[in-house]
């Protein structure tokens, strides 16, 4: 089963609407568990650590390190138990 790595709404409401990724913390293929630091982003005030939602295997990278997304954009694909 698969499990979308999304990025969540950071701060208050008069923030931007997009995180810049800085850069990943693991790579395809590596073994996860929830909580683990997946990636650093950043938003207009902070720097903000992504975590795993679920225990697995990071599958796919969709978005790279310097690349601008949007809140709720799913940026990696973890399978769980993987």
């Amino acid at each position: 089963m698969q499990r979308e790595v999304i990025i969540p709404r950071l701060g208050s409401s008069d923030e931007s609407d997009e995180v810049r990724i800085l850069r990943w913390l693991k790579e395809p293929g590596a073994q996860v568990t929830k909580g683990d630091g997946l990636l650093e982003v950043e938003t207009d005030k902070v720097n903000v650590e992504i975590e795993a939602p679920d225990d697995g295997r990071l599958m796919e990278i969709k978005a790279q390190a310097g690349d601008t997304v949007k809140f709720s954009a799913v940026v990696a694909i973890i399978e769980k138990g993987g």
